[in-house]
């Protein structure tokens, strides 16, 4: 399943509030699909690096699942395309503190 379909599937599928052992139960096994397929993890592989929790929404459920997928989900890492380190250009100029 990709990230797009994941809400309305959480909508629709669960009464709420809903325990994570009843998600793990009833869609445990729905893949959520990482950029690079052959990393993709389940529900239930997400919701078990965290305690038994009750979600009081879907999207407290979406939030949950999306903020603790694993490093592969992530495109490249600590890339930035800004530049440097916007900490540095404090250094440089110490009197002109720059917003971004």
């Amino acid at each position: 399943m990709k990230f797009r379909e994941l809400s309305p599937f959480l909508e629709s599928e669960f009464d709420y509030p809903v325990t994570s052992d009843l998600v793990v139960e009833k869609a445990g096994d729905v893949p959520i699909e990482a950029p690079d397929d052959d990393n993709s993890e389940t529900i239930e592989t997400i919701l078990s690096r965290l305690g038994p929790e009750t979600y009081a929404s879907p999207g407290e459920l979406y939030t949950t699942i999306i903020g603790n997928v694993s490093d592969d989900y992530i495109g490249r890492k600590f890339y930035d395309d800004r530049g440097g380190d916007p900490a540095e250009s404090w250094t440089l100029a110490p009197g002109r503190v720059r917003s971004f």
